[in-house]
Parts: C-alpha cells; structure tokens; sequence
C-alpha cells in the first residue's frame, strides 16, 4: 500500500469546497499531505446574505468566508484548489481515479466527499426566489436578525407541527400554513398552548417586500397573510456522486460512515452536511472536516504504512 500511496499524484483528493472540505484540506496541508481540493462553485449556503454563530466570523457573507480560506490554504505548497467538477471516481483505496469536467485526471489514495446537501424546496411560486432573502430553514443561522417579527411556517407534512412550535423561541407570532391539511387532537391542542395561528388554505404565492423581509403569503382564496419572514423544512438529496459511486445511506438519506468518517466503500471518507451524525451548521461542518482529515492522516501514516517511505536519516550538526 506504501508505495501506492507514495506514487498517487494526490494523497487525498477532496470533492467540494465548502467549510468541511477547506478545513479538511487545511488540516491534511499541515500534516504534509499531497491535496487536491474541487470545487464547483455550488456551495450549499451560496443563496445565504451572511454566516451567523461562527465565532470570529458572526455575520460575514460565505463567499468571504470561503475567500480566507482559500487564501490560507494557499501558503500550503502541497495543496492544490481546482475551480471545477468531478465527474467520475473510480479504483479502489490506495489508487482512485479522479475525473473532472475539464478534462483533467488525477490520481489519488484516499477520497473525502464534501459536497453538501441539495435542498428541495416547496413547490411554491415566488418562494425560490426569495430563498435566504426572507425564507430560510434555520432559526439558528438567520432567526435573531428576524427576531419579534411575525414568522411564516410551511407544515406541508404534520412533521413540522413541533418545528412550529420550536420558532416560538424567536418570537411571539407564528403563523403555520398547513397546504390544506388540519392539526387535530393534541397536536393542535400543543399549537393552541403555544400560541401558534394555523392556516389550513392553500398558498398560492409568496409576497416580496424589502430586503432580507417578506410582505404576505397570498392564499388561492384570495386573501393576503401578513408575514415578514417564512420558514421552511426542506427535502434534502445528495449529490449526484454519491448514488453513482453505490454509497450506502441511512434511513434519513445520510451517507452511513464509521467512526473515522469512512463510508461503506474502503478508502472513501464524508464529512459535513451529507454525511451520518453530522451537524448542518458551518461551525460543525468545518470541525467534521477537521476530524475526518485526522483519521485520514491517521491511517495513511500508520495503516497503509506511509510512514516508512517517509522515513530518511536525521541531518548531522555541527
């Protein structure tokens, strides 16, 4: 296995540049590693205005966030980042295949799949468009700079009664839009205690208003809700790779992992969004990345027995 890893173009090779993937690839760096680092330019929080619960970097815009850490990844010689696509891995541990849209080969041991999730939003008019300026999925990330204001709620399945519930925490007046359906027994009774006005019509289309605000939701009845801000529980699918490569996933459409972050295919590792027991957040996704890039140090150097190629004589001194 030594020598293979010795003779692949890249150690590891990460697909997708988003916080888990750059703080991988920073770690690896730092470890000596030989990095190539993808990306396509589709992070998941690309729609968002700004970060926010990232300590040091509370309200700063992803686009800068990813900007510094690129720039810190670029003092690291042995690090390459590729604005591109990987279109197709193949191999096994120790001697993947990596292609991209460009045309580009390369070669690498170990594998670590970054890509994030895919939000599959409503399909309600006017509301991708005004997805992160004004309708979000998370009270954490954008609820404090909504705060007081009056929040819209889709509950397009009974799953999301708790979830309306939970926004109560940010402010005082929920307003939860069912798409037809009725709460009844406890489940409403809890929504009574909280304070939560249910809507059981139909949306016909969400209303712009300024900024990062909304005006309405529009009801097929004609009449006008008036929300600042709409809050949402979308379906989430994995990239495209992820079924071609025969990943196994989870019941809830995580990529299953082990305890080092390697998925059901040897030598293949996943961290953040997409990945079993992780966190959708910044912060945990870029600590995620951290880890697994450790365990996957970890084995290249002890397990695939990396260390004794690296291995030469102490200069002599004086």
């Amino acid at each position: 296995m030594a020598v293979a890893v010795a003779n692949a173009d890249h150690e590891l090779v990460i697909v997708g540049g988003g916080p888990a993937g750059l703080s991988a690839a920073l770690v690896a760096a730092r470890a000596r590693r030989r990095v190539l680092l993808v990306d396509s330019g589709e992070p998941r929080n690309r729609v968002a205005a700004a970060m926010h619960g990232v300590i040091t970097r509370d309200g700063l815009p992803p686009a800068e966030f990813r900007a510094l850490a690129r720039a810190e990844l670029a003092a690291y010689p042995t690090v390459t980042v590729v604005d591109d696509e990987v279109t197709a891995i193949s191999g096994d541990r120790g001697a993947f295949t990596v292609a991209r849209r460009d045309g580009g080969v390369g070669h690498a041991a170990v594998i670590l799949m970054a890509t994030g999730l895919v939000d599959v939003l409503p399909d309600v008019p006017g509301l991708r468009e005004r997805w992160g300026r004004g309708v979000y999925h998370c009270p954490y990330c954008d609820g404090y700079e909504h705060r007081d204001r009056i929040w819209g709620v889709i509950a397009d399945e009974p799953t999301v009664y708790d979830y309306a519930r939970f926004l109560r925490g940010w402010t005082a007046s929920v307003v939860m839009f069912t798409m037809g359906g009725e709460p009844t027994g406890e489940a409403r009774a809890r929504l009574d205690r909280a304070g939560v006005t249910v809507e059981m019509g139909q949306i016909a289309r969400v209303v712009g208003g300024p900024g990062a605000y909304l005006e309405a939701v529009e009801l097929r009845d004609g009449r006008r809700v008036p929300v600042e801000s709409l809050w949402v529980r979308p379906a989430r699918r994995q990239h495209r790779l992820t079924a071609e490569l025969g990943l196994a996933i989870n019941d809830e459409g995580a990529v299953c992992r082990d305890a080092h972050g390697e998925t059901s295919i040897p030598g293949i590792y996943t961290a953040g969004d997409l990945a079993e027991g992780a966190t959708q957040q910044v912060l945990q996704a870029a600590a995620d990345g951290a880890r697994v890039a450790m365990s996957i140090n970890h084995w290249l150097i002890v397990e695939a027995g990396d260390v004794d190629a690296r291995v030469t004589a102490p200069t002599a001194s004086g």
